[in-house]
């Protein structure tokens, strides 16, 4: 299973494809052997318009969308408060995702940050560092990725491969 975590933002909108998968035996079995495919930042300026921004996100997802194939799109859920409009560049790019998977056919799962982190660290209250550093062991990395919205992108499709069942058979 290939999944595209997503951590959209206006400026920054950080991405990663997580694969699992390993044949036992006739069967699909899914462990947490996660392989780190690909990832990347679509950075945009505040210099530019917005209508402009919100393309630029659109087409880089529908290039990586292209170019990996994922089965499923997982990001993690905003966060919706009095103080919305600080938030609405963070939901004009959702929309963007949201707009994208349709397109696509492509089915978006949501989570919250605190089972986000809990999946990838058991503390539904872990900060950024920790996040990295479990990022960095669970994918078996040299080092680890110093982008917090790309660490964000890969946590919550982490946190999906987290929630599926481990076995599935094949040729039913």
């Amino acid at each position: 299973m290939k999944v595209l975590g997503i951590d959209p933002g206006l400026a920054s909108c950080g991405w990663a494809i997580v694969e699992t998968k390993s044949e036992k035996e006739g069967k699909l079995y899914f462990d947490k052997n996660y392989k780190l495919v690909c990832y990347g930042l679509i950075n945009t300026s505040s210099e530019e318009k917005i209508s402009t921004r919100l393309r630029k996100i659109y087409d880089s997802l529908v290039e990586v969308i292209y170019k990996t194939s994922p089965d499923i799109i997982s990001l993690e859920s905003q966060f919706y408060s009095k103080i919305a409009q600080s938030m609405a560049n963070t939901y004009l790019a959702t929309g963007i995702v949201y707009l994208v998977s349709g397109l696509k056919d492509l089915k978006v799962v949501e989570y919250s940050a605190k089972t986000v982190k809990s999946s990838i660290t058991g503390y539904g209250s872990a900060n950024k560092n920790q996040i990295k550093k479990m990022v960095q062991l669970l994918l078996n990395l040299e080092k680890p990725i110093n982008s917090e919205h790309i660490n964000d992108a890969i946590s919550v499709a982490i946190c999906y491969l987290h929630s599926k069942t481990i076995f599935i058979e094949q040729n039913v």
